[in-house]
């Protein structure tokens, strides 16, 4: 019987999340031998950027820090212009008075690209090649709702025609290898955190930024000669804020940028944000910073929008509103100034909002009515 009410209290004590307490050993010698983190030194940070071809430490003129810095940012991120690259169309819908089409792009043998065709009813008032951040591109075009607050429909029911690529690690595209068995190619599929997408891509010489833009030049190829397009807006947040400001460099085409939840140094996004890899670049710091790259865009006008409480923070793994966003916007204006276009970049922060678009401000910004 005594057994048996012992039983019958451990098992009580378990089930009401009561386990017995197991008494803590003393560290073995082995243990106290081995060394502790409070005995090293672990306030480690690299050392300032070179910058070398920072506009504030360049001594030529303008136009040869723009060519050169240029010239080193398509070095940097291992460019490649695409060659002709056939883009089909898969099907077609209208959701809220605005006609889908579903358009796939081939890279080649190995490689298809997704992309939505969104063209609004009635007459076209200008037209937008949108960009997704981390997630996915079906957050953008309505299909779900979530920091990207369904920009790219948004901005279809008020006029404009909005291409939409989905860019390589995500959605549709999360794994590259994916028709390869026991292969794996994957960027925002969650195993362990592993982002091979990338790391393969450094092995190989190769960036996903860099592939990203090239797709985004196909796709401004076909979307120019089979629509007539003559110029456009390039609208991104998150991740496809950076490239907002990135891609642009590499079109005659693109006219305004707004970038949201982006710029700041790139030291700052990593050591402070908890940033993804996919905004690496490898050694960029030597040369340049985000503002030096934003810089290449002058005279566009650039609008740079923020969530006021998109604050750095152990939650909080955006790009954030970081304290190197605001002397990165005064290095910025110094470069558009030497192209007499200080009065084009514009810092927005919305109250109240956090990482997240806003729709209000990118429609007005388009539609020139931006206070």
């Amino acid at each position: 019987m005594k057994n048996q009410f012992c039983l019958i209290l451990i098992l009580t004590l378990a089930l009401a999340g009561c386990q017995p307490k197991v008494q803590q050993s003393e560290p073995s010698d082995f243990e106290k031998f081995l060394i502790s983190p409070d005995e090293l030194k672990l306030s480690f940070k690299y050392s300032d950027p070179e910058r070398q071809l920072s506009f504030a430490h360049y001594q030529g003129t303008y136009q040869e820090w723009k060519q050169a810095t240029f010239q080193k940012f398509v070095e940097l991120i291992a460019y490649q212009a695409p060659g002709e690259r056939p883009v089909r169309e898969l099907r077609s819908m209208v959701h809220e008075g605005v006609t889908y089409h579903a358009l796939v792009m081939e890279t080649g043998p190995q490689l298809s690209i997704p992309a939505y065709l969104l063209v609004p009813s009635g007459s076209i008032r200008g037209y937008v090649l949108a960009i997704h951040g981390h997630g996915d591109v079906e957050a953008m075009i309505g299909l779900r709702d979530d920091y990207h607050h369904c920009f790219a429909l948004e901005l279809a029911k008020q006029g404009f025609m909005v291409l939409c690529p989905e860019h390589r690690g995500f959605s549709t595209l999360g794994n590259l290898s994916a028709g390869i068995p026991g292969d794996n190619l994957d960027y925002w599929v969650f195993k362990g955190n592993q982002f091979t997408l990338v790391t393969e891509g450094f092995l190989f010489g190769s960036t996903l930024i860099g592939e990203t833009i090239a797709d985004f030049v196909a796709w401004e190829n076909w979307w120019t000669t089979t629509y007539q397009v003559t110029r456009f807006d390039v609208a991104g947040i998150s991740y496809g804020g950076d490239l907002a400001l990135y891609y642009p460099l590499f079109s005659t085409r693109v006219n305004k940028i707004f970038c949201s939840g982006s710029l700041g140094s790139f030291s700052g996004i990593f050591a402070t944000s908890y940033n993804a890899p996919a905004h690496c670049i490898p050694g960029i710091l030597k040369w340049m910073d985000r503002s030096d790259i934003a810089g290449l865009n002058a005279p566009r006008p650039i609008v740079l929008h923020y969530g006021e409480l998109d604050t750095p923070g152990p939650h909080n793994y955006s790009a954030a509103y970081n304290p190197s966003v605001e002397p990165s916007v005064r290095e910025l204006k110094e470069i558009y100034k030497q192209a007499a276009a200080e009065e084009n970049v514009f810092l927005k922060v919305t109250p109240g909002f956090q990482h997240e678009m806003d729709n209000k401000l990118l429609i007005s910004f388009l539609s020139d009515t931006m206070n």
